[in-house]
């Protein structure tokens, strides 16, 4: 008897720290979800605003919304600037956080720019279902660098997803002369989104935490800096024209969008990091009731029932991958406390 009880007081408070643990992971995954959510609200409004800028004709350019976008980045650095900010001691380096951005800046331009580029020829609604096939690709990578497992119940959530995207590209409304291309950049940019989402949590596994504020204010020193010549060499080669905006409405959007983007793009790595690439990618096709309703808001454009259909599809698939990967990271969790 003795015995027994001995080790029941002995298991007690370890048992006892798990659960802790086990709920702060949990606090932590619904923060995450609350960060997925601003961002799912963000993204759909920033894809309107650059929608509206390029199907009115106000300013056709998506390299240099892109940049602008990107630059933007660099007012995180300020309060590390005036107030010698202390990083925590498992934080990286000001040094490795520097090198890490100057490896991610590249991909990530491109990502946001194929995605701008594809509003040109291609609705709001299709480019934001195209761009959730990101799905696959990042756990295809996920896998690849063994950051994540494939089960079946990942891959019935991202059949689900997929057949989604079959059914809202049946028939692509002719709302341009291109639609075709702009389906294409926006796989293009699920393609990159993928990759560098799953590479970042790979990072911050291998090294550390890293201090989000300070990576993207280093990704926008190196976009500000290295991509500004090939703004140069498109206005040369006539793809896109150097110039100003024309009015104070015009001026007013970029601004908004600009602001749009420096607050989603940290929510959205936050939610990657306190989440799983696989949740926060597959998450965002919250975006796409949302982009549906926006579409027949402000476009007048008619929701048909294949469009209905596919939102309710990849909604689903959301909510099975989401259960799933909460449930294999609070299970990891518990394991290596125990």
């Amino acid at each position: 008897m003795c015995l027994i009880s001995y080790h029941f007081h002995r298991q007690l408070p370890n048992t006892s720290a798990i659960e802790s643990q086990t709920m702060l992971r949990q606090n932590e995954w619904s923060l995450g979800l609350v960060m997925l959510l601003g961002v799912v609200i963000l993204w759909v409004l920033s894809s309107f605003l650059v929608d509206g800028i390029f199907k009115d004709d106000l300013y056709s350019k998506p390299f240099l919304i892109t940049y602008l976008n990107t630059s933007v980045f660099v007012l995180y650095l300020i309060p590390y600037h005036f107030y010698k900010q202390v990083l925590p001691s498992d934080a990286l380096t000001h040094r490795e956080t520097s090198v890490l951005a100057a490896k991610f800046c590249l991909l990530w331009f491109l990502s946001n720019l194929v995605n701008n580029a594809s509003l040109l020829y291609t609705s709001v609604s299709n480019q934001t279902i195209l761009s959730s096939t990101s799905s696959f690709f990042t756990l295809l990578v996920c896998w690849i660098v063994g950051i994540d497992t494939i089960s079946r119940i990942k891959l019935t959530g991202l059949v689900l997803s997929f057949v989604g995207v079959l059914l809202i590209n049946y028939k692509t409304d002719a709302i341009s002369a291109h639609p075709l291309w702009g389906n294409v950049l926006a796989l293009l940019g699920a393609v990159c989104y993928g990759v560098y989402s799953a590479m970042l949590k790979l990072k911050a596994i291998n090294f550390g935490n890293i201090n989000m504020r300070l990576f993207f204010g280093y990704v926008g020193i190196y976009n500000t800096l290295f991509v500004w010549p090939l703004l140069v060499v498109l206005h040369l080669t006539g793809l896109e024209t150097l110039e100003m905006p024309h009015g104070s409405t015009t001026w007013k959007l970029l601004a908004v969008n600009c602001f749009i983007s420096f607050i989603a793009d940290f929510l959205w790595a936050n939610a990657t990091l306190l989440t799983s690439p696989l949740t926060v990618t597959v998450g965002l096709s919250l975006t796409i009731p949302i982009a549906m309703v926006g579409d027949w808001v402000f476009r007048q454009r008619a929701t048909s029932v294949l469009y209905v259909l596919s939102a309710m599809l990849i909604l689903v698939s959301f909510i099975i991958i989401n259960r799933e990967e909460e449930k294999v990271e609070v299970d990891e969790q518990r394991e290596e406390d125990a």
